[in-house]
């Protein structure tokens, strides 16, 4: 009884708390949107708390459920001692029944005696008015006024058989109200007994029945504070979720406000190495074929490291006939940047990079007689100039 009153304590306790804790999250969530427009920064310090109070409901529910099982094992403990003590209960009643039942045979039993006794007194008394009357005369005259010496015998032999049975029947009826007295007194001993056994098991069964009552009414408000927990945790979650997405298109959004277009960069961007220019834009390559440089080389020592000349994904890293270890950024804006002949490639197809990234590193792979980077910069398909955007 007394565990069952704690819990239901304890429960309210942690009911206040989680209202509470509803409360906060509510005023935390209407804070949040407040600021969204204004700063995504405090915005995603909103979501942090939010997440940290839904790691604390869900750790209470946790509590709380193992709480549940541990007050009904506790409620299932008392069913079996109520079962129990049930069945002993009804045999204290069938012995206290027993015993009255002996009470009533005994009281039958005495009055029976009483009846018997009362007979045999009165048949006594007749015996002492007889033997008075007999001993009103002397014993020897009695015995010597008989007709015959027969009679005399006889007479001597009725008298102290008399004598004799009046003894016996006075040891007779106290033999009997004595041991009517000893049953009855066991008897009323034992139902006595029996008695202040069942008012115990009774008391008993009355306790179990209390804390039974508690135990329920304490399951029944932790299904009620386990119930809001989890409906608690699931709008806070959906809230979060919401909350994540506005940040999101926030960042997005300001993504978009501060992203760089390549075609503004025009004559500000860095060649991707420092090395010099070995074949210039249109120049005609020689070699059979005559014609001419769509892009630059630039001379370099091995294993100087190629850095993308603006952000963007690559989407090609690989080996290419002729250009050896080959990496194609994708710009945007129809803008697509080149960088063949490399010794090693640090990025793969997918990845983003950033304007200065290294992304590989100068080699001779391919159809080159020297370590040295060859450069393009495309717009829609078409190589222009790099010296126009890089200086």
């Amino acid at each position: 009884m007394t565990s069952g009153i704690t819990y239901l304590q304890a429960l309210k306790t942690m009911f206040l708390t989680v209202n509470q804790w509803v409360k906060t999250l509510i005023l935390v969530l209407m804070s949040a949107f407040s600021l969204a427009q204004d700063s995504p920064q405090a915005l995603q310090e909103q979501l942090q708390k939010i997440a940290q109070n839904i790691r604390q409901l869900e750790l209470h529910l946790s509590e709380d459920s193992s709480n549940y099982t541990l007050l009904e094992e506790e409620s299932k403990q008392i069913d079996k001692d109520m079962g129990v003590l049930h069945a002993a209960l009804r045999r204290s009643l069938e012995r206290i029944e027993s015993s009255q039942r002996d009470l009533q045979a005994l009281h039958d039993r005495r009055l029976a005696l009483q009846q018997q006794l009362t007979v045999q007194t009165e048949q006594f008394k007749q015996q002492l008015i007889s033997a008075y009357q007999f001993n009103s005369h002397s014993r020897w005259q009695f015995i010597l006024n008989q007709q015959s010496l027969q009679n005399v015998g006889r007479n001597s032999v009725i008298y102290n058989y008399l004598h004799q049975a009046q003894i016996e029947q006075i040891e007779h009826i106290q033999a009997l109200n004595q041991q009517l007295q000893q049953n009855q007194h066991a008897v009323l001993a034992n139902q006595q007994s029996q008695q202040q056994l069942h008012l115990q098991q009774q008391e008993q069964y009355e306790l179990l029945a209390l804390a039974r009552v508690q135990k329920q009414k304490a399951k029944n408000a932790l299904v009620r504070l386990i119930k809001e927990n989890t409906t608690a945790i699931q709008d806070q979650q959906q809230q979060q979720r919401q909350l994540a997405k506005l940040l999101a298109q926030l960042k997005r959004q300001q993504a978009d406000a501060n992203k760089e277009v390549f075609s503004q960069f025009q004559g500000r961007l860095n060649w991707p190495v420092n090395g010099s220019l070995k074949n210039n834009f249109g120049e005609l390559k020689i070699s059979a074929s005559g014609v001419d440089w769509t892009g630059v080389s630039l001379a370099a020592e091995a294993g100087t490291e190629i850095h993308a000349i603006f952000s963007g994904e690559v989407v090609f890293a690989d080996w290419f006939d002729h250009y050896g270890w080959l990496t194609i950024v994708d710009h945007g804006d129809n803008y697509m940047s080149l960088y063949a002949h490399a010794e090693g490639l640090y990025k793969k197809t997918g990845e983003n990079v950033t304007r200065g990234e290294v992304i590989a590193i100068v080699g001779d792979s391919g159809d080159t007689d020297s370590p040295n980077l060859y450069f393009e910069i495309r717009y829609e398909g078409a190589p222009v100039d790099p010296s126009v955007w890089c200086g």
